[in-house]
């Protein structure tokens, strides 16, 4: 476990350079409740400052203070370096912060358009300026990588679609302070890969980001301050260097501790759920179905765990079974009894029961208490003849609340009292109090902390060993390999593969059709465009599936005229995304070699990648007709004053796009094995630390320039002038992994086109030096 030598304990006066908005000695208290207990809390300037904390820690109260949903009831806001009051939200808008919160804020009859533009409409001579708002709704969903219509009712979206409108709303409104309460909750991993894209422009256009999730190594992935709220106290400061997951939980909750393992000592019973080439259809009569013939059993006493993603029919699965959704075709049977026919009512009464993925509109009535929520689908236990009995159903809901462990001040608090993450366990008791024979949980752990997700699995696993039938779904891997006895991986509707505990990460998120590699690489070095190829045949270098990759990526680059000057480096995977490049006519296009080369005959020198990228496209080329490394730096300034040469290195330094391969530093680097650099000198590279080459700069792992004195005889781009450009790499191989790592820890790529065995191994590596970026 890190140890953090910086302390960031805010001081008493923030620094209004480093420091936006900061918090000092706030308190907020709900009745007998308090919340918040004398927090100080900063957001730094320009940065992603993220909040860790339980359910009930007071996170989402400490963001509503800061956006003007709440005021404190004690202490100060101090924005810029002076003293203020938030008394509204109009008031923080107005100031320049905005809020994305954990429970969504949408008019669900209300279109897309609408929802983004309420209460702040553009307005026209005439009135509303809708066209004008339909084409700011359309930029945000391109922004957002969405394909969502402005005039779809909100009602009509899946949650993680909401969730997007909600996050665009908030977006629209340009603010300089974001707060991201669980703002990837009901997202798919792609979503949350385009996320964290638009985070990192927020960041580089100066916006202060405040980001809330119970995500830990999603969020460390986008961090650069981590702080920590336990029990409405601020319990720990760090910058993201200095910490890491274990530093999270132990200071969340005093603790490290696993999900659980699959409960044991029992044999299973009879089959308590039979669903048997069950289809479901998709809504509008779109004439597909979201369940496609799917077949389960599951037996007393299992736990069986559902994994897909987002669209995989998981969720449709679930309330078809439990009576929200109709059948096409096929059976679903509870103790061999045929559920044809029987109302969700009927099916809870059987045994049956479903804690629904979107608590607020489905699983709790809000203008009900927390004791009445918990005891609402019980209330046959504590009925007779028309009356009620008082005291069973008390003692219904103080088991409820002792059992699920809810932090509230009574049964008779108000439902919306509740953090998010204590809202979700009342729905979960609501439904573990009607002692179901069968239970079926949609994302039940969605908006919990991970103190909170052990503790409902350890529910379950209780409930198990009792004879209690458990299917859950999930969207996390690591809630896969916990308590389940077996996982079910769901691909379009269909089961793809089913595994035993002994599974691997790999294996189940290959079954379900998810790539997360993309998104690990983007967060972590902070890339605007990723591609990770498939390559069947698993050879050591995926030439082919990167060079076919490679040349969609040219072919569309030059097709969408994004670049007027293209930039070309050195390296096989280079010559073989020429080759896969679409012939397209851009007779305004200039290509033109980033460094020298030792012959322009020689296939791997840029020389023979430009001239083959000219000849495809029509575009003029220019190269630079000099060695690749001269005798010294005298020579090489001799070298680069020549006409040729110095026109070339202008022309250079105005490309839109550099497109570079990456070398090792070892015995059989291509800058060796071709001549353009002695072995001699490689070893001393490699001596000094160098791991990784690009453009004829040397990095060590962490990312650091080795080798200068090499390097500046060498005939190429200097390294101050490659900051700040965009560079794409195409790169792959084992050999390379480390080179690869070393490049992207330089900060210096803004794209990688790589394969997935290499990825994998990248993001499998420890966490990138992010002192680095």
């Amino acid at each position: 476990m890190k140890v953090p030598v910086h302390d960031e304990t805010p001081t008493a006066a923030p620094d209004k350079v480093e420091v936006v908005l900061a918090a000092r000695d706030v308190t907020k208290s709900f009745g007998a409740v308090h919340a918040l207990k004398g927090v100080n809390f900063d957001v730094h300037r320009g940065q992603v400052t993220t909040l860790f904390g339980e359910n009930g820690a007071g996170k989402s109260t400490l963001m509503k203070i800061l956006s003007g949903v709440h005021m404190p009831t004690t202490g100060e806001l101090i924005l810029d370096g002076a003293p203020v009051e938030i008394r509204s939200t109009v008031e923080a808008r107005e100031l320049g912060i905005s809020i994305i919160h954990q429970e969504l804020s949408l008019a669900p009859n209300m279109n897309v358009r609408d929802n983004i533009f309420l209460g702040r409409e553009i307005m026209g001579p005439r009135g509303v300026n809708f066209a004008e708002e339909e084409r700011q709704c359309r930029i945000l969903m391109e922004e957002l990588e969405e394909d969502i219509d402005p005039l779809t009712p909100v009602e009509d979206l899946r949650l993680g679609q909401q969730q997007i409108v909600e996050i665009a709303r908030a977006l629209s409104v340009n603010s300089r302070i974001l707060i991201m309460d669980e703002p990837t909750s009901a997202l798919s991993a792609a979503e949350v890969e385009v996320l964290f894209k638009v985070i990192h422009d927020l960041k580089a256009r100066g916006v202060s980001i405040v980001y809330i999730s119970h995500h830990l190594e999603e969020a460390l992935t986008i961090t650069d301050h981590a702080v920590v709220l336990r029990d409405g106290v601020m319990t720990a400061y760090a910058p993201r260097a200095e910490i890491d997951l274990e530093w999270i939980v132990r200071n969340m909750v005093g603790e490290n501790f696993d999900l659980g393992s699959p409960p044991t000592g029992y044999e299973f019973g009879e089959t308590a759920l039979s669903i048997e080439a069950l289809s479901v259809p998709a809504p509008g009569g779109s004439g597909y179905s979201v369940v496609d013939r799917l077949s389960l059993n599951v037996r007393q006493g299992e736990i069986v765990c559902i994994y897909g993603l987002m669209g995989a029919g998981r969720t449709e699965l679930m309330e078809c079974v439990a009576g929200r959704l109709s059948a096409s075709g096929g059976t679903i049977r509870l103790h061999g009894r045929d559920l044809a026919g029987m109302t969700i009512a009927q099916r809870i009464e059987a045994g049956l029961v479903l804690t629904p993925e979107d608590r607020q509109r489905d699983g709790l009535v809000q203008t009900m208490t927390v004791g009445q929520n918990l005891s609402l689908a019980s209330i046959g236990a504590f009925t007779r003849r028309l009356l009620t009995s008082k005291a069973d159903e008390q003692e219904i809901i103080e088991r409820s609340i002792r059992e699920v462990t809810i932090k509230t001040d009574g049964g008779g608090a108000a439902i919306g009292s509740l953090s998010g993450g204590n809202q979700q366990k009342v729905v979960i008791g609501k439904m573990l109090a009607t002692k179901p024979s069968v239970v079926l949980l949609d994302e039940p752990s969605r908006g919990i902390d991970i103190g909170a997700k052990a503790e409902v699995f350890r529910l379950l696993s209780e409930g198990a060993k009792e004879g209690l039938a458990v299917v859950y779904s999930t969207s996390e891997v690591s809630e896969c390999l916990s308590i389940a006895h077996r996982i079910i991986v769901m691909h379009k509707g269909k089961i793809s593969a089913t595994f035993g505990p002994d599974a691997t990460k790999e294996q189940i998120m290959a079954a379900s059709g998810e790539v997360d590699l993309q998104q690990s690489l983007t967060a972590a070095f902070g890339l605007d465009h990723c591609e990770v190829v498939t390559d069947l045949h698993q050879e050591d270098l995926a030439l082919g599936p990167l060079g076919a990759a490679g040349g969609r990526f040219l072919t569309s680059v030059i097709a969408d005229g994004q670049a007027n000057v293209i930039g070309v480096g050195h390296g096989r995977t280079l010559l073989a995304c020429v080759e896969n490049l679409a012939p397209q006519s851009a007779p305004n296009l200039k290509v033109v070699s980033l460094m020298g080369a030792l012959t322009t005959g020689a296939d791997v020198n840029p020389h023979a990648v430009v001239t083959r990228l000219a000849d495809k496209t029509g575009a003029e080329a220019a190269s630079m007709p000099v060695p690749f490394i001269a005798n010294s730096t005298a020579d090489r300034d001799v070298l680069l004053g020549q006409k040729a040469a110095q026109q070339a290195a202008e022309l250079a330094g105005q490309a839109d796009l550099m497109i570079v391969g990456i070398g090792t530093t070892g015995a059989q680097a291509e800058l060796v094995t071709t001549g353009m650099i002695e072995q001699a000198e490689m070893t001393g590279i490699a001596e000094a630390g160098g791991v990784g080459e690009m453009l004829g700069h040397f990095f060590d792992k962490r990312g650091k320039p080795v080798g200068r004195e090499i390097t500046d005889r060498i005939l190429t781009q200097p390294l101050e002038r490659l900051k700040g450009r965009r560079i794409v790499a195409v790169a792959g191989g084992e050999i390379k992994t480390q080179a690869i790592k070393a490049v992207l820890e330089s900060g210096l790529l803004s794209g990688l086109i790589i394969d997935e065995h290499t990825a994998r191994a990248i993001v499998d590596m420890d966490k990138p030096d992010t002192a680095q970026h």
